[in-house]
C-alpha cells in the first residue's frame, strides 16, 4: 500500500502501537519517502531514533540542548498575552494547581518586565531568578512555599540559555531533525515541542496559504502534547497551509483529541491493552457494529511485530500492511560526535568512541571535518601535557580556546580528586573548586579582556569566593592584573 497524502482530506497520520511493534521504523519510512518526493519536514525525536538516519532522509540533525527555542519570543503578541501563554503551557505540563498558576503568572510578567529595563532576552532560566527574587521577598510562608516549589520544578527543566537559534526559513523549508534526549526532563521536551509548534504556527500565518511546499511535523511521544492548542490549530488550519502533523505515540487515546478527530490515516501496529485496543478498533471499525468491531479487534490482536492496520480516508477499508525494516544506506555519526563534543573532546576520544559504536576511524574524521567546516563543530590545539593535541567542542559560547580549555580544567580537577563544578556563564566563574572547606573560584583568560575589566572580575569574586585563580595566556590581562 503507498500513502498519498495528495489525495486525502489532510495530511495528518497518527501512528500507534505498543513498544517495540514498528511505530518508529514506519515513521523513517513515511518521511524518507516524503524527502524522496520533495517534501520538507521537521522530526521532534525524544529518544534520538532518527539521527543517524538522517542522511537517507536528506535531513539535518540538531540537538535541542544546543539550538534552543525561546518559550518566551512575543511572535508577535503583547507580553501580557505571552504571559498568559506560557503560564497556561507550564500549568498543563506541571499539572499546577489555582494558586501555583496565579503566583506563576505574576513572575512571567515580572520577568518580562526585568528583562526589559535591562535590555535583555527574558528566558526559562530568567524566570528563575524572578522566582527567587519574588520568594526572598514574600509576605508570608503559604506564598514562600509555593513560589520555592515552583522553582524546584523548574530548574528541573531549565535549559541552557547560551544555545543558538536555528532559523525558521531553515526549518520551514528543509528538513530537520530535533534530538530532544538531551534536554533535562520529560517537560523540558514537552516545552521545546510545543515551543517549536508555536513557531512554526506563526511562521505559517506569516507566509499565508498556498506557495510553501508539503511540510510535515513529525512528532514521537506526541501524547505529550495533549489539550495543546497550537497542535489543535494546525491540525484544524493545517491543510490551509500545506502542514501536515505526523503523530506517533503508543497510546491513541493520550494524543490531542483534535489529531484522533482529523487524522486522515491511522497505522495501527499490535496493541496488547484491551482499553487502547478496543479505542483503536472502534476508530477503525467506524462504529460499534458488532462483527466489524470484532473482526478488527481480531486482526490487531494477532498482528506480527511489523505489520499494522491502515485506514485511509480516501478508502475506508482497513487493510494489513507490512512495513519492511528501514536499514539505513549510510550511518550519519555527526549526531553522536556533537553529543560527545558537548564538554570537549579529543579526535582521539571521538575516534574510539565513536569505534565501539561500529564506525570505522575514516567514517569518523570524514564526519569531523564536515561538522568543523560548517561551523557546528570547533577546536583547540593545546600544547600543554598532558592533553596535548587537537580537542573539539560542540557551539561553544565564547571561544573554542576558552571553553576547551575550561572543560581540561575541570577535568585535569576531577582526576586528582577535586571536587568541582562548571558553570562558565554570566552568573558565575568559569570553574568552581572545593578544596578543604574552602570554595575556590578559577577563571581563564584568553586575552581577549582588557585589564580593567579583568580587575572589576577578580574583585567581584574575591567578594564572594574564598580565593580566586586565574589562568591565562602569557601576556593576557590576567597576567597583567
Amino acid at each position: 500500500m503507498r500513502l498519498d497524502t495528495e489525495r486525502s482530506m489532510n495530511r495528518h497520520i497518527m501512528i500507534t502501537g505498543e513498544s517495540g511493534a514498528g511505530k518508529s521504523n514506519a515513521a523513517k519510512l513515511i518521511l524518507k519517502r516524503l524527502s524522496e518526493q520533495g517534501a520538507n519536514f521537521v522530526v521532534l525525536d525524544p529518544h534520538s531514533e532518527y539521527v543517524e538516519s538522517a542522511k537517507d532522509m536528506r535531513a539535518q540533525a540538531y540537538d535541542a540542548s544546543m539550538h534552543t527555542i525561546n518559550a518566551f519570543d512575543l511572535g508577535g503578541l503583547t507580553e501580557r498575552e505571552r504571559s498568559s501563554e506560557i503560564t497556561a503551557m507550564l500549568r498543563r505540563i506541571l499539572h499546577l494547581g489555582d494558586v501555583q498558576a496565579n503566583v506563576l503568572y505574576r513572575c512571567v510578567e515580572y520577568t518580562y518586565w526585568i528583562n526589559g529595563v535591562k535590555g535583555t532576552r527574558p528566558s526559562m532560566r530568567s524566570l528563575i531568578f524572578s522566582i527567587k527574587r519574588f520568594k526572598a521577598n514574600a509576605r508570608n510562608r503559604p506564598e514562600a512555599n509555593t513560589l520555592e516549589a515552583l522553582e524546584k520544578r523548574l530548574l528541573a527543566m531549565s535549559g541552557d540559555d547560551f544555545g543558538r537559534d536555528v532559523p525558521m526559513d531553515r526549518i520551514m523549508h528543509g528538513r530537520s531533525i530535533f534530538s530532544l534526549a538531551g534536554l533535562h526532563s520529560a517537560e523540558a521536551q514537552s516545552v521545546y515541542m510545543e515551543s517549536m509548534l508555536r513557531k512554526i504556527y506563526q511562521n505559517a500565518l506569516v507566509e499565508g496559504p498556498g506557495g510553501r511546499k508539503r511540510f510535515f511535523i513529525a512528532i514521537d511521544e506526541a501524547g505529550k502534547l495533549q489539550d495543546s492548542p497550537v497542535v489543535a490549530r494546525l491540525v484544524a488550519e493545517g491543510r490551509k497551509y500545506n502542514i501536515g502533523l505526523i503523530a506517533i505515540s503508543q497510546r491513541a487515546k493520550a494524543l490531542d483529541r483534535e489529531v484522533r478527530s482529523n487524522a486522515a490515516t491511522i497505522i495501527a501496529f499490535s496493541q496488547r491493552e484491551p482499553e487502547e485496543q478496543n479505542y483503536v478498533a472502534n476508530m477503525i471499525a467506524g462504529g460499534t457494529e458488532y462483527n466489524r468491531l470484532a473482526e478488527v479487534r481480531m486482526a490487531m490482536r494477532e498482528l506480527p511485530r511489523g505489520w499494522a492496520l491502515v485506514q485511509d480516508a480516501w478508502d475506508r477499508r482497513p487493510k494489513i500492511v507490512r512495513c519492511y525494516r528501514f536499514i539505513a544506506r549510510t550511518r550519519d555519526p555527526s549526531g553522536r560526535i556533537m553529543e560527545m563534543a558537548k564538554g570537549a573532546a579529543s579526535k582521539k576520544e571521538l575516534i574510539e568512541g565513536l569505534g565501539k559504536e561500529g564506525f570505522s576511524a575514516e567514517e569518523t574524521v570524514r564526519a569531523i571535518a564536515e561538522l568543523v567546516g560548517s561551523r557546528r563543530l570547533e577546536y583547540h590545539v593545546v600544547t600543554e601535557r598532558p592533553y596535548q593535541g587537537a580537542w573539539y567542542i560542540s557551539m561553544p559560547r565564547n571561544s573554542a580556546e576558552h571553553d576547551i580549555s575550561v572543560r581540561l580544567i575541570s577535568r585535569y580537577l576531577s582526576e586528582h580528586g577535586v571536587a568541582n563544578k562548571v558553570y562558565n556563564n554570566s552568573y558565575g566563574p568559569d570553574v568552581i573548586a572545593y578544596s578543604n572547606g574552602k570554595r575556590i573560584a578559577i577563571e581563564y583568560e584568553t586575552g581577549s579582556k582588557s585589564r580593567g575589566s579583568t580587575e572589576r572580575m577578580l574583585a567581584e569574586r574575591s567578594r564572594k569566593f574564598d580565593s580566586v585563580l586565574i589562568l591565562g595566556k602569557s601576556g593576557s590581562s590576567a597576567e597583567k592584573a
